[in-house]
């Protein structure tokens, strides 16, 4: 009886989260917006894995303490006069945004497909793998990868981390010249090459994190698109019958990177079946548990796990790469936590969420304090945008936030290097599509 008091609290703080999204879209009149973006995502990944997994127990301060942390967020938006905002955006006119489907911006785009393909397979092929392998015993190399980049085994070196800009470049790149677009055929085309290196390094490497961070890079993009068009809309009817065909399409693809983890030894179904459905609880809801039983040995509570606390990194947990780059000696594990929480045989995740490595690095109330002061700066850049035909930087950090709020359910992005380096990359690339577009006015 009060796990389940427990769980209908922790639902309760969930529809919170959902509830002061809906206030400031009534404010600002629009779903467009960082602080109901965010609101938005983390509703979705406290209030599903805590409905569909009723009967695992959960800490309900835990799911607290990330609507807390969600309106902190928002809180920041205070600041700024959105409504001029807006009325500022509707004087951007079609010239601004067609210069994102110029003749150049679509070169660019297929260029950087094609050469996302090229660097994962020479970086493949540096680990020690061929191209034969890659292409007609997929399921083996796939999950050999995998085994290698768990154990920390793999050489990433310059090879990788250009597959890795120019895939999520790709995405973006796809997503502006998708939008707009009347023609089918060339709809399709657009969408199957801005998803064909992420498919491509999800299917030999068993990553499928490239492509849900993929899907966010497109859709941060085509928000972008919208806003210059002034068509403020979040998704219409013809969205939820495109999820559900592209999906359907997917998910075969999905089921055949989970099983190049050791399933494709398993030759009953039921097992097979079981395996998968493990693995799916892992990755969409094992992260809310996981921080929940963490969170709860946080407050000294009573937990399933014997947790190795690191306090007081100062950032570490957010932002690694910039300490790397300045020395830092903090050795991670390749999974960044060496505690793997599981429930039953239901799931199994080291996943803990962005949260618990801000509450290493700035403590309960820094990390409320931080997640103010990223708010800020995020909406600073927004309402740039807003206001600017031309501040592409604006631009570039309103997309890379998209998917920051979709990944902060796994860990803190600025912890990879390449992000820092992808914000160049974009950034460079929108420079010189506006450059040439005034120059020549390119339009196909």
């Amino acid at each position: 009886m009060a796990e389940n008091i427990d769980k209908l609290l922790a639902i309760f703080f969930s529809i919170l989260i959902f509830a002061q999204a809906y206030c400031i879209r009534s404010a600002v009149g629009t779903w467009i917006f960082p602080a109901c973006l965010f609101s938005i995502a983390w509703f979705a990944f406290t209030f599903f894995p805590l409905v569909v997994l009723f009967n695992v127990p959960v800490e309900p301060l835990s799911v607290l303490f990330i609507a807390l942390c969600v309106f902190s967020f928002s809180l920041s938006a205070l600041p700024f006069n959105w409504t001029k905002a807006f009325e500022n955006n509707k004087k951007k006119d079609d010239d601004d945004s067609a210069k994102f489907n110029s003749g150049f911006m679509r070169k660019l785009f297929y260029f950087s497909s094609i050469s996302a393909v090229v660097f994962t397979i020479i970086s493949v092929i540096s680990n020690g793998f061929d191209l034969y392998s890659m292409i007609f015993d997929i399921l083996d190399t796939s999950g050999k990868y995998a085994a290698m980049r768990g154990q920390g085994e793999l050489d990433y070196g310059s090879w990788g981390r250009l597959s890795i800009i120019f895939t999520y470049a790709t995405a973006v790149l796809g997503g502006l010249v998708y939008y707009g677009e009347k023609k089918r055929i060339q709809k399709f085309i657009f969408i199957f090459m801005a998803f064909a290196p992420s498919l491509f390094v999800m299917l030999t490497q068993s990553a499928k994190l490239i492509l849900f961070l993929s899907i966010a890079f497109f859709y941060g993009s085509i928000f972008v698109r919208k806003i210059y068009s002034n068509q403020l809309t979040l998704v219409n009817s013809a969205f939820f019958a495109r999820l559900i065909g592209y999906g359907l399409l997917l998910f075969p693809l999905v089921a055949v990177s989970f099983l190049s983890r050791g399933m494709s030894d398993n030759d009953d179904a039921t097992g097979i079946f079981h395996k998968v459905s493990n693995s799916f609880f892992s990755y969409v809801f094992g992260h809310l548990y996981a921080f929940s039983d963490w969170f709860s040995h946080y407050l000294g509570g009573r937990t399933e796990l014997n947790y190795s606390d690191s306090f007081f990194s100062y950032g570490n947990y957010t932002f690694q790469s910039v300490f790397d780059f300045f020395g830092s000696k903090k050795i991670f594990p390749a999974g960044v936590y060496e505690e793997y929480f599981s429930y039953q045989e239901m799931f199994t995740t080291n996943i803990y969420t962005i949260f618990r490595g801000l509450i290493y690095d700035f403590g309960s109330v820094g990390t409320l304090l931080f997640m103010f002061l990223l708010g800020l700066v995020i909406h600073a850049f927004f309402y740039r945008l807003l206001n600017s035909r031309n501040s592409w930087i604006s631009c570039v950090v309103f997309i890379i936030s998209i998917v920051c709020f979709q990944a902060s359910f796994i860990i803190s992005l600025f912890m990879a290097r390449y992000m820092y380096l992808l914000i160049v990359v974009l950034f460079l690339f929108l420079v010189a599509n506006d450059l040439i577009w005034k120059k020549y006015k390119v339009k196909r």
